[in-house]
């Protein structure tokens, strides 16, 4: 676990300093730094490593999807300078894969892309707490002790 660890804080350190160089970070740029700096050697490198990469942009395309995508205030690191919430960086579709590109560099589109998939989440968040609102509400009127039991049989099968 402390190699997956120590990698997965390589990942993110590479992630940081392209950030902080204002580059775009690439999912697969990022797994082939991660392998300069790891080399694999041996007769079947190049087997492992292709097998490897795969899994590996993986992990980083989820690392990148977060970033912006919080109402929580964004990490220090990552804030844009001047603001709480707005970051240095954002996820959007690049070169056919999910990219972290300096918000400086991304197009309009892009960004009106990102403002849309916000507000479509915090409409979700709102619709959410508003039926879960209604659950405690029913819940407390009916009593849990009842509610539960009413709950466990609309669960079974008819």
């Amino acid at each position: 676990m402390a190699k997956d660890n120590s990698l997965s804080l390589e990942l993110h350190k590479i992630i940081g300093q392209r950030i902080d160089a204002g580059q775009i970070a690439q999912p697969s740029q990022i797994v082939e730094e991660a392998f300069r700096n790891r080399p694999l050697t041996g007769p079947h490198a190049e087997f492992y490593k292709a097998f490897a990469k795969k899994q590996l942009v993986s992990v980083v395309t989820q690392m990148l999807k977060r970033i912006g995508m919080s109402d929580d205030p964004a990490p220090p690191q990552m804030v844009f300078p001047g603001h709480t919430r707005l970051v240095k960086s954002y996820p959007v579709r690049r070169n056919g894969e999910r990219a972290l590109v300096p918000l400086s560099q991304c197009t309009p589109q892009e960004l009106s892309d990102h403002i849309s998939l916000l507000r479509k989440q915090a409409k979700g968040c709102e619709n959410h707490a508003t039926e879960l609102e209604g659950y405690v509400n029913k819940r407390l009127s009916v009593g849990d002790a009842a509610f539960a039991g009413q709950a466990v049989h609309q669960l079974e099968p008819a």
